[in-house]
């Protein structure tokens, strides 16, 4: 038989014993308290039979609105002729589209939910579990005939698919949520008001770009592309610096906080900017139409504009000095600005030239140099007229001479041939500060009338060559790659 295990019996719990747990209990519950109360507190919304608005009465009953942000300044607007200004600022002019989505919302703003009849019966909750006390705002509107109304605008709800924010009115012990876009005009600063005039850059018309600071990059344009000065000299990517000068005309600011020259710009970060950013806009011409139908062309001359980043906000944005005015601007606007990869731009595919930009193409194996004079010719027709397409514009062909010859060689064969060649890519980087050293393998000149640039093939290793380009060598490529082109026609 098994032997059956005697059951141990409990001793009885010594006074100190049961005190030191019911001191534990407290402490953990005090514990639970603080932690329930640190997080947002979330109640079901008891819904709206009908919509409810916390402001109702048309706009030309508003005389006057006080906006009061927690993190801000006060400010106070009062009604003059059809808009509003600034007290004790009549004179300053003020963003229209921002007045008017502040002016829309205090003329109908709907309630999303609400979530409690009456806050002040409800146990154990208080407006500052709502971010209400302080409110994050509070907006008080008067009205022309005496009466004011006051909304506290408070945190965001937990657990939304739509944000929400938490809001109370004046004369209601309510607890609502507004849609977050409907409070955004309310939560505002004064210095969002201000007007002033957004950057209007054309990136066709950019002729070079400079930044300095935090990274150190120079680049211009020329006609068969942009080309990097700093911190060395190489060809760009066509791709990626369309894309930059997309972002560069996208541009835009928050607010303006006014001019330089009256801000303390350490405050910003502005008197030591992470980045200093240089873009030189090229001359041109205006044209446009008179009131009157008559056409004229205005010449604007070169411009050259400068952009200062300085610190973060704090709310995913940036302080930015443009000319002579201080901004705030969000990071998704300007943050590129900061991320800048300069060697993120270079062109790894150096014979990239197109055939109606080529005027030379000199190409030099074992010492062997082969040379071709590339020109456009426009096409004939059998009845000996110039071509020209569906729009009227000249059809041309390509035509090549090789060197030492009198007549034309067969174009189809230079293409074919010229086409693997714009095949050269790298296919790794090489370790910084390399050097080439020995007999180069080959040699490829392009000329046009912008550029002359020379790609150098020089051994690596035993599998690669070195790609240079005008003696900057940065990439590697296959050692078999000379083969797999063929010979030069």
């Amino acid at each position: 038989m098994e032997k059956v295990p005697r059951k141990k019996t409990r001793r009885p719990l010594k006074g100190r014993t049961v005190l030191l747990i019911l001191l534990c209990c407290a402490a953990l519950a005090g514990v639970g308290l603080y932690l329930l109360r640190s997080q947002p507190v979330s109640l079901p919304p008891i819904g709206n039979r009908e919509t409810v608005l916390l402001f109702s009465r048309p706009q030309e009953d508003i005389v006057a609105v006080a906006i009061a942000p927690k993190d801000g300044t006060a400010y106070p607007l009062i009604r003059q002729g059809s808009s509003f200004a600034l007290m004790g600022r009549e004179d300053e002019k003020l963003r229209s589209d921002i007045l008017d989505d502040l002016l829309i919302s205090l003329t109908e703003l709907p309630v999303e939910n609400t979530v409690l009849e009456n806050l002040t019966e409800a146990q154990g909750l208080r407006p500052a579990d709502f971010g209400l006390d302080p409110a994050l705002a509070r907006v008080t509107v008067t009205y022309a005939d005496g009466e004011k109304k006051e909304l506290r605008v408070g945190n965001l709800t937990p657990d939304e698919e739509t944000p929400q924010r938490y809001c109370m009115v004046s004369g209601s012990d309510a607890l609502y949520t507004i849609l977050e876009a409907d409070s955004v005009p309310l939560l505002r600063d004064m210095d969002s008001l201000r007007d002033f005039a957004q950057p209007s850059l054309d990136g066709s018309l950019l002729d070079r770009i400079e930044v300095t600071g935090q990274v150190e990059w120079a680049l211009h344009y020329t006609p068969s592309g942009w080309q990097m000065d700093a911190p060395f000299s190489y060809p760009l990517s066509t791709l990626r610096t369309d894309a930059l000068l997309k972002k560069i005309e996208s541009m835009g600011f928050a607010a303006c906080l006014g001019k330089a020259e009256k801000l303390n710009l350490s405050d910003y970060g502005l008197d030591a900017p992470a980045l200093t950013v240089t873009l030189t806009q090229a001359a041109t011409v205006i044209t446009g139409e008179t009131a009157e139908g008559q056409q004229v062309s205005v010449p604007v001359p070169e411009t050259v504009y400068t952009l200062l980043i300085g610190h973060e906000t704090g709310k995913s944005g940036v302080y930015v000095q443009w000319q002579d005015q201080v901004f705030t601007a969000s990071n998704f606007l300007l943050g590129f600005w900061k991320e800048l990869e300069p060697l993120d731009y270079l062109l790894q595919t150096p014979v990239n030239l197109l055939v109606n930009d080529l005027n030379e193409v000199r190409f030099t194996r074992d010492g062997i140099t082969r040379s071709y004079q590339v020109r456009m010719v426009e096409q004939v027709t059998e009845n000996n007229q110039i071509a020209v397409d569906e729009y009227g514009r000249v059809l041309y062909d390509c035509a090549v001479n090789r060197a030492g010859e009198t007549q034309d060689m067969d174009a189809e064969a230079f293409l074919s041939w010229y086409t693997r060649l714009a095949s050269i890519a790298g296919d790794g980087r090489l370790p910084d500060g390399w050097v080439p050293s020995g007999e180069s393998r080959a040699e490829i000149i392009l000329v046009n009338d912008h550029l002359t640039r020379t790609v150098t093939l020089w051994p690596y290793d035993a599998l690669h060559d070195a790609i240079a380009v005008d003696g900057v060598a940065l990439y590697y490529i296959r050692n078999t790659w000379l083969d797999e082109i063929g010979e030069a026609p």
